[in-house]
């Protein structure tokens, strides 16, 4: 199946029997959930409390009654806010008094890089049946990777009925998460769901009923004891600085197996990890430096890719993505949020030069790509050449050359024109903007031809990211200013072309009324001597014509002139 929803369309046309409706015993409708199990319904725990009772419809199974639910303190994770002030946790799961029919559950399915859009089933104040909201995942939020979910209309704001409600990918047709919470206020739009890894991480036993690849191959995973008193620090921060998405998008770096660089990597990889990163192993890490810990979600996969066929290593790719059937290299760079994957033993794959190509192509697609050579050297030294420095060095170059551009060619463009015509009043402040933009830009020219070789390195390429934006912005304004005034050119010539063709023929009519000839000739001059005026005023020139032309069309036998 290719990733356009279409089995998602089919689906949201009934109403799944997994789908859950959480109420109080007297019947206040509380949130949703998700049948997993026979006996086990998920939700987010701010929807119940452990202990208390609790009745669960399922709206999507005719004729079965309500069920009793309750939950148990060590499946209920409330939510808390970390040590940064980021939400974390609020997930529960609610044990039935009566189990249901096995087919009537569903699995929840792990995804790289949520993206796209989404459906959510909840239940809206007076709509105890439920009903179907799109939406689209828009980026991952705070240390516990929530996701925020934006509404595909206005009328599709998620409300609170939805709490704990699935959300249905639609590329894949599977649950992906949870909803967790409401943006609060007047004109809310956001709310956000809790993706599949970030609730295994919270409560791992859902991983019996959880379906996809799992992001981490187990050779590149740590204990949270393994290689205590170990950690490569220096090392340890770059790796960190690269699952931040700070400097440039692909590293490389040569990593010899069973070594003290081999466990700080493996650390980095499992904390950087949604499933992974618990509770347990972030405490038996908390005395670590702070720039050594990477965040959560900082990678969509980590594969060890000794032995493995290009092939093989785009199934793996491909199989985290959420890409059924024969994947092709274009349909990952097709996805709007770009890949971040990092694979060990690139040199030791069964072909390295083969992969080398393919992740070269995925470099260029947009990819963040951690690529780890076992031995220095040969292949490992050609890749940092052709995936780092060498474009690197291109960047650079092409950063100067779109400076020297703004400052040689569009700013004084842009003064030529300001000479020859006077802006619309409505297109000052961008003519202001445009011509300041030019005096930074001439600064920061200045800069970037005298930068020291310590500000052009890999992982100060945020650096150069930043001059790049400043410089699309810049042309941009310029190229938005010389159209508008390039517009109000245009429009100086049509006035001129209409002045000097209408000119002939009113003198011919003015000389057959006698004593209109000067009258005429005295409006014909005015506007064509404030066409010709630099910098002209285009508004008041177009006044000047509109009256010569009035007054020439009022010369006419029968007509009233015009004063």
């Amino acid at each position: 199946m290719t990733r356009t929803g279409e089995r998602a369309v089919k689906s949201r046309l009934r109403t799944p029997p997994w789908i859950a409706r959480i109420e109080e015993p007297e019947g206040r409708v509380l949130g949703a959930g998700v049948l997993l199990a026979p006996d086990r319904v998920l939700t987010a725990a701010h929807v119940v409390s452990p202990g208390r009772p609790y009745v669960v419809h399922f709206v999507g199974v005719p004729g079965v009654p309500g069920v009793a639910a309750t939950a148990d303190a060590d499946e209920h994770v409330p939510q808390r806010n970390d040590a940064f002030g980021d939400r974390s946790g609020d997930l529960a799961l609610l044990r039935l008094a009566r189990p249901l029919p096995a087919e009537h559950a569903t699995r929840l399915y792990r995804l790289a890089s949520p993206h796209g859009p989404v459906s959510m089933y909840g239940f809206p104040a007076g709509d105890d049946g439920g009903r179907w909201h799109g939406a689209t995942l828009v980026a991952a939020r705070g240390r516990d990777n929530q996701v925020q979910l934006r509404p595909q209309t206005p009328d599709e704001r998620a409300a609170p009925g939805f709490s704990g409600g699935g959300v249905v990918d639609h590329a894949t047709d599977e649950v992906i998460g949870i909803v967790l919470s409401v943006d609060e206020g007047e004109g809310s739009v956001f709310s956000y769901m809790s993706p599949t890894e970030t609730i295994l991480s919270h409560l791992p036993q859902i991983a019996a009923w959880t379906e996809g690849a799992e992001a981490v191959d187990p050779a590149l995973r740590t204990g949270a004891t393994d290689g205590a008193g170990r950690l490569d620090v220096p090392f340890a921060t770059e790796l960190a600085s690269w699952f931040r998405g700070e400097g440039w998008p692909v590293l490389v770096t040569v990593v010899p197996a069973r070594s003290g660089r081999a466990w700080t990597l493996t650390r980095a990889i499992t904390l950087a990890d949604r499933e992974l990163r618990t509770l347990q192993n972030t405490s038996a890490f908390g005395h670590d430096p702070p720039e050594t810990v990477p965040p959560a979600g900082g990678h969509d996969l980590a594969l060890d890719v000794k032995g493995l066929t290009v092939n093989q290593v785009l199934d793996r790719i491909a199989g985290r993505l959420g890409i059924r059937g024969d994947p092709m290299p274009e349909e990952l760079g097709a996805l709007r949020v770009p890949l971040a994957a990092v694979l060990v033993g690139v040199d030791q794959a069964a072909e390295p030069d083969a992969l080398l190509g393919l992740l070269d192509r995925l470099a260029q697609q947009g990819a963040r790509l951690l690529l780890v050579f076992r031995r220095s050297g040969g292949r490992a030294a050609q890749a940092a050449e052709s995936f780092v420095q060498r474009p690197l060095r291109d960047r650079w170059t092409r950063l100067h050359h779109e400076l020297e551009r703004i400052v040689d060619e569009l700013g004084p463009a842009l003064e030529e024109r300001r000479d020859r015509v006077l802006p619309d009043p409505g297109t000052r402040p961008l003519l202001d903007q445009a011509e300041a933009g030019v005096r930074r830009t001439r600064m920061l020219r200045a800069w970037v031809a005298h930068t020291p070789e310590r500000e052009r390195e890999p992982r100060r390429a945020d650096l150069m990211f930043t001059f790049e934006d400043a410089a699309e912005r810049r042309r941009r304004r310029l190229e938005e200013a010389l159209s508008a005034l390039d517009a109000r050119l245009r429009r100086r010539g049509e006035l001129l072309g209409r002045v000097t063709a209408e000119w002939p023929l009113c003198r011919e009519r003015a000389t057959a009324q006698g004593d209109r000839v000067m009258e005429a000739y005295r409006l014909y001059e005015r506007a064509l001597s404030l066409l010709r005026q630099t910098p002209c005023d285009v508004d008041l020139a177009e006044s000047a014509v509109e009256g010569f032309i009035g007054f020439c069309s009022g010369t006419a036998p029968g007509k009233e002139g015009a004063p």
